[in-house]
């Protein structure tokens, strides 16, 4: 059969018409199919280009107000260029930015690819993006920095240890408040380092003598662990003068600036002291702490005593703080008499002290035994604008003693305060007050632990080792709970290690909580490495401190804690996509 032949019967054929008809028919068919492929890729290189420019416009809005426009605009392409890859071909037009307040507005295009040119006549639809954001005019803030050091914090995180990655990170946080537009150059920041207390120093901030502290020994929990009596005849008007005869003798040994509890409700409030004459009042005064010389002729480790046989292997009591001698040869000093307690509060060791330790630390505790002891951390740096003086104390920071949360964000709050001892924060505002004239009060609390009560693990007459809550037994026979919540105001409810931490928890709580309510955001970070994670106690704490969930952080490493302040840095500063 020729080819004419064939030709003439193929058109002949229904078969064939029918195929011819179905292959035209499906000519629209696949147009529309290739242009909703192509459509859609159009699509969705659109959302991506839109989250780069939003993304990028954000960036270019937390750069400092000094950054010309030209640096800006050199920031956008390479910003555009690393959201989209670096082939993209994106494009920026030249950005429009106006001042006061200040915003930038960024459009961005791109050639989005297709795959059925040839059937939407389409070869490289062009995709858009615009955004705009906008730097609120800078506000007025005061911000407290609440930084555990305790003696865990010098364990590794990674590449560098906690206390090196906090140092890091609120470095960075310093920095970013004193060069980002949505800070005023008023904002304050001030430094609270916390272990088991936290000190104020005695002589910068002229605490020694300040109109608050019970520099007379009024307050009736002055003299827990020193007789009263015996200690006004030998001239002692209060633990200042204590604390001035033990400098002679070593001269590290003068007050360190840490305060003791306060009987609640005032262990759980920003006020200052009442200033009424009544025991009442003389009680709201800030006690300095003061460690008393535990039973023990003075050790770099532990003493044992007993009052038939002093230091013998047979002792029944077991002290970590023996820093003196019992006995110095005055008057009726002694190293026997009949118990631990009458040792321990004699005041008559303090008059001409001897056998006075060294600071070498103790073998035990990691702590130098002395009137100090458990007064470990830095003094805290009242609010300020000084970079320079805020950056000086965070690299000064070093790692020892114990977990008190609750003495850290209560001294936080209270150099925020307007009403507390140091009155330096200005009135306060609503929260998320919009008036330009307010001032915006922050807490960030960081921590890497949970709050907990020095433990002495051997038999002794105190129980516990000494911090700011004193001794579960004073020598005078006295215990903590007048500064406890309510739930927690008799001995029995704080006997055990757990109902002492759940003691010291709900003191911190309240003290949130009741921050909050004064105005004061809080931000919260645990910092929990595998190798020494905080456990779900502890951060269910720190979930319900913060002001909402979303200001709870969890960092498991050195990298995600320094990124959690700039989270938080960036977050404080408000900056929003306008458009």
């Amino acid at each position: 059969m020729t080819w004419a032949g064939s030709l003439s019967r193929f058109a002949g054929s229904k078969g064939g018409n029918v195929a011819i008809t179905f292959a035209l028919a499906s000519l629209p068919l696949l147009a529309f199919t290739g242009a909703a492929i192509d459509y859609g890729m159009a699509t969705r290189m659109q959302a991506k280009l839109q989250a780069s420019a939003d993304a990028t416009a954000l960036a270019l809005c937390q750069t400092p107000l000094s950054t010309t426009n030209v640096v800006l605009q050199a920031q956008a392409s390479t910003l555009s260029l690393d959201y989209m890859g670096k082939t993209s071909g994106v494009i920026v037009d030249a950005l429009g930015i106006t001042s006061n307040p200040r915003k930038i507005t960024l459009t961005t295009h791109i050639n989005s690819k297709t795959f059925f040119p040839r059937f939407t006549g389409v070869s490289s639809p062009l995709v858009s993006a615009s955004s705009q954001c906008a730097t609120p005019l800078p506000k007025t803030f005061e911000i407290a920095m609440v930084l555990d050091n305790t003696g865990s914090m010098s364990e590794s995180s990674g590449s560098q240890t906690k206390l090196q990655a906090v140092q890091q990170a609120a470095s960075n946080f310093v920095d970013y408040v004193q060069t980002n537009g949505a800070f005023s150059s008023s904002s304050r920041i001030s430094i609270v380092p916390f272990a088991a207390a936290v000190a104020i120093d005695p002589v910068v901030s002229g605490t020694a003598t300040a109109s608050w502290v019970d520099t007379k020994g009024l307050s009736a929990y002055h003299w827990t662990n020193v007789d009263q009596s015996s200690a006004r005849a030998l001239g002692f008007t209060s633990r200042l003068s204590i604390f001035n005869a033990l400098k002679l003798v070593n001269s590290s040994w003068g007050w360190a600036g840490c305060f003791e509890a306060q009987p609640y409700p005032e262990s759980v409030q920003d006020g200052a002291p009442s200033s009424a004459s009544t025991q009442a009042g003389f009680n709201s005064l800030y006690v300095p702490l003061f460690a008393p010389d535990e039973p023990g002729s003075g050790s770099t480790g532990y003493a044992a005593w007993n009052p038939s046989n002093n230091n013998s292997n047979a002792a029944t009591n077991y002290s970590f703080n023996s820093y003196i001698n019992d006995s110095n040869g005055f008057n009726s000093c002694s190293n026997s008499a009949t118990s631990f307690a009458t040792v321990e509060k004699q005041a008559c060791k303090y008059y001409n002290a001897s056998g006075a330790q060294s600071t070498a630390y103790n073998q035990y505790t990691g702590l130098p035994n002395g009137p100090n002891f458990q007064c470990v951390s830095k003094p805290l740096q009242r609010l300020t604008t000084s970079g320079t003086t805020l950056k000086a104390l965070i690299n000064s920071l070093t790692a020892a003693g114990s977990t008190n949360i609750h003495d850290g964000i209560l001294w936080g709050w209270r150099t925020l305060s307007p009403l507390s001892v140091f009155a330096d924060g200005a009135a306060y505002s609503p929260a998320n007050s919009t008036s330009s004239t307010a001032t915006t009060k922050v807490i960030i609390l960081m921590t890497d632990g949970t709050n907990s009560w020095p433990d002495n693990p051997y038999t002794n007459y105190n129980q516990t080792l000494y911090f700011s809550h004193g001794y579960l037994t004073n020598a005078d026979g006295s215990d903590p709970t007048p500064t406890m919540p309510t739930s927690y105001q008799t001995i029995s409810s704080i006997s055990t290690t757990a109902q002492q931490r759940n003691a010291l928890d709900e003191l911190t709580l309240e003290t949130c909580t009741n921050a909050k309510t004064a105005g004061v955001s809080i931000y919260t970070i645990g910092f929990s490495v595998p190798s020494d994670p905080i456990d779900s106690q502890g951060v269910t704490l720190l979930k319900n401190c913060a002001t909402s969930s979303s200001q709870a952080f969890i960092a498991n490493d050195s990298n995600s804690l320094i990124a959690a302040f700039g989270q938080i840095a960036a977050s404080i500063g408000a900056l929003r996509i306008s458009q």
